[in-house]
């Protein structure tokens, strides 16, 4: 049964006040006021029509000041299922004990291509940052973290992870060159070694293509060498900013056992 538009408005009002109480709180530390403001309108929900919406009205029963976190988080989740919510991690990740200070940087930095989707840059951004990479070049037409779906997804990472905007990518990875850092593209070529060979000793460029097209020919021919990640599914590729990740812990993982 489809949601009135009422129903969709009394739902998401007590979605946000979840998402609110769960930014704020802790375990056995809710604001008793906004609870009680969350139990009534969810016991609101028992005159609705849709037996989708009122057999929620129940659940303001178990909604407690005492309770854990883990606990009302579990009670929201039908809210969100009902609204065909897909949450990403900003929208209810608390960044809980950060360092005050990363620990030295790895001679690694990402070269982002005409990528597309500022999730996934933002993506590789909190990945870089976590590594302790020096530092991310943006080429073509990837977003920057000064947009704001970029900023929503690397969650302040931005703010401590050195970047460039770099609208020639030949150019740019020349320069990477004459400053000493052999150029690895991560790519699905013929050509390519398995990225869980050796790495040789000495500062690397990760560089990452377009979603779906990947790195121009004329890129591939200057570059230093190929990696693909070996998979074993049917499918033959991974998400850009998963590729980054599982990359960049592979080469941190070779660099320190150097």
């Amino acid at each position: 049964m489809n949601l009135s538009i009422q129903d969709k408005k009394s739902l998401e009002e007590i979605h946000q006040l979840f998402l609110k109480l769960e930014k704020s709180s802790g375990d056995f530390s809710f604001s008793e006021t906004e609870l009680k403001k969350l139990k009534t309108l969810i016991s609101a929900l028992s005159v609705c029509e849709n037996p989708d919406v009122s057999r929620l009205a129940p659940l303001e029963k178990h909604l407690t000041p005492g309770m854990t976190l883990k606990h009302f988080v579990s009670y929201a989740i039908p809210f969100e299922r009902l609204l065909h919510k897909n949450l990403q991690d900003d929208e209810f990740l608390v960044v809980e004990n950060d360092r005050e200070q990363a620990e030295s940087k790895l001679p690694l930095v990402f070269v982002l291509d005409n990528i597309r989707s500022a999730f996934n840059v933002g993506s590789i951004f909190r990945t870089a940052e976590c590594l302790g990479a020096e530092k991310i070049y943006l080429c073509g037409y990837t977003p920057l973290p000064t947009q704001w779906k970029v900023e929503k997804t690397a969650m302040g990472t931005q703010e401590y992870l050195s970047w460039e905007e770099a609208p020639k990518l030949l150019e740019c990875l020349e320069e990477l060159k004459d400053e000493g850092y052999r150029i690895v593209a991560l790519e699905t070529a013929a050509s390519a070694s398995d990225l869980f060979e050796k790495f040789e000793s000495e500062p690397t460029a990760f560089v990452l293509g377009n979603e779906r097209f990947g790195l121009d020919p004329e890129v591939l021919k200057i570059i230093d060498e190929v990696r693909i990640i070996p998979l074993r599914g049917r499918k033959n590729s991974l998400n850009v900013g998963v590729t980054a990740a599982v990359a960049g812990f592979e080469w941190m993982r070779q660099w320190r056992l150097k």
